[in-house]
């Protein structure tokens, strides 16, 4: 891998960050860091390629007391946005690619000063979805998030209606039992239909590619008991498998509290075999193959002896159900490895990005050339790289006020 031509890079780094002198020059030379720099919102919180790789999305802010703009560039000559976007008199606060020409988002608007039950908000929300290619927003009111982006369904994604409590900051406890609404969105009108009503029994729901509901999870209000239960693709119905855990038992809190058990994805080559993470009689969690044919786990695919498995990751080309590596905690989110290409992949970047320490490809064409890559660390608040065919150059940052030098080291203590 090797860097960008100096042209190219200037050019992207300037867009990007036009407008990002928030505080005085003393301010920023100073050797102790500002606190109003600690307190900025992020500069650049999102950058993502489409998936035929010839457009890239940016939502940034361009000063201390603005709001996002949307900016789409070309990626075959990127030294001026193509589009520049604002919601006004709302705020877009999420965009990410969805298809080859659809992106779709989040916006919000403060709308009153003051909340009157638990759980309320100050804001209101839309969802919109926009068509680079027709210059044209589709939306509908509430707060919508992604669930699934329907690979074989170009113009629908499946969303769900409802949120969780973590204000950000961690897991809601309570996620598993707030009932969720699931429904096929409509990129192109902002339409959607019912796929699945959560109801108290089976409040939400994990699905696979083709939209088919797969796993849920439910306690008997009676008993206290957490059951799990499952389906094939075209199944009208739960089947339960056979374990259920006391909730009133201390040492299955932890099920519920930790956020991550359950199902978390399916075997790219047998939709009937399903991943799924559970701590099965152990004190740490681990993935396990799942048989959806029989309703029985399988092999053990990985358990690591100092920390639970907390996630999954797959092969970063979109659409991918390839199995990449299991996620567990350490000095940070650490990998173990399925897919040697993917392993490959990520050492090369680690070498490349300076002060890489927490790496993620958060978006990458189909044909694997081109690819947004993120990077934080004790030495980097937040980077943005983009790799397009073997070359890497730096896009942004969330805080570009904040320089390496500045920063501390850490020491990881186990």
């Amino acid at each position: 891998m090797r860097s960008f031509s100096g042209s190219v890079v200037r050019a992207v780094v300037s867009a990007l960050l036009a407008g990002v002198a928030i505080l005085p020059a003393q301010a920023q030379q100073a050797e102790r860091v500002p606190i109003d720099v600690w307190a900025l919102r992020d500069i650049v919180s999102t950058v993502d390629v489409s998936p035929d790789g010839k457009h890239l999305l940016v939502l940034k802010r361009e000063s201390k007391e603005g709001e996002n703009v949307l900016e789409v560039y070309d990626t075959s000559d990127m030294s001026k946005p193509l589009r520049r976007l604002n919601a006004d008199p709302m705020e877009f606060i999420s965009a990410r690619w969805v298809s080859d020409n659809h992106i779709f988002g989040n916006a919000w608007q403060v709308v009153r000063k003051s909340v009157t039950r638990p759980e309320e908000d100050v804001r209101s929300y839309k969802t919109y979805s926009y068509n680079v290619d027709d210059n044209k927003f589709a939306d509908s009111e509430g707060n919508f998030s992604i669930v699934n982006l329907l690979p074989r369904e170009p113009n629908s994604i499946l969303v769900s209606m409802g949120r969780d409590n973590s204000g950000g900051l961690g897991v809601d406890p309570l996620t598993a039992f707030r009932p969720r609404s699931y429904y096929r969105y409509d990129l192109t009108t902002g339409a959607r239909s019912l796929v699945l009503k959560g109801n108290e029994k089976f409040p939400t729901a994990e699905f696979d590619n083709d939209g088919n509901p797969r796993f849920t999870s439910s306690v008997d209000r009676g008993t206290n008991l957490l059951r799990y239960f499952y389906r094939l693709p075209g199944d009208g119905s739960w089947s339960e498998y056979s374990e259920s855990y006391d909730l009133d038992d201390p040492d299955n809190l932890y099920r519920v509290l930790g956020g991550f058990q359950g199902l978390v994805g399916t075997n790219a080559e047998d939709p009937t075999i399903g991943y799924v993470i559970d701590s099965r009689g152990s004190d740490k969690a681990a993935l396990w193959e799942f048989d959806f044919k029989t309703g029985q786990f399988g092999k053990k695919l990985y358990e690591n002896p100092d920390a639970d498995v907390i996630g999954i990751s797959l092969v970063s080309t979109p659409g991918s159900d390839k199995l990449a590596a299991a996620i567990y905690p350490g000095e940070k989110y650490e990998r173990y490895w399925f897919d040697e290409g993917e392993k490959a992949l990520f050492a090369n970047l680690r070498e490349e990005i300076p002060f890489s320490h927490q790496i993620s490809i958060s978006s990458r064409s189909r044909d694997g050339k081109t690819m947004v890559v993120r990077n934080s660390g004790p030495h980097d608040p937040g980077s943005f790289w983009l790799v397009k065919d073997g070359a890497l150059g730096k896009l942004g940052s969330t805080n570009p006020l904040v320089k390496p030098e500045q920063l501390s080291d850490v020491e990881f203590i186990k």
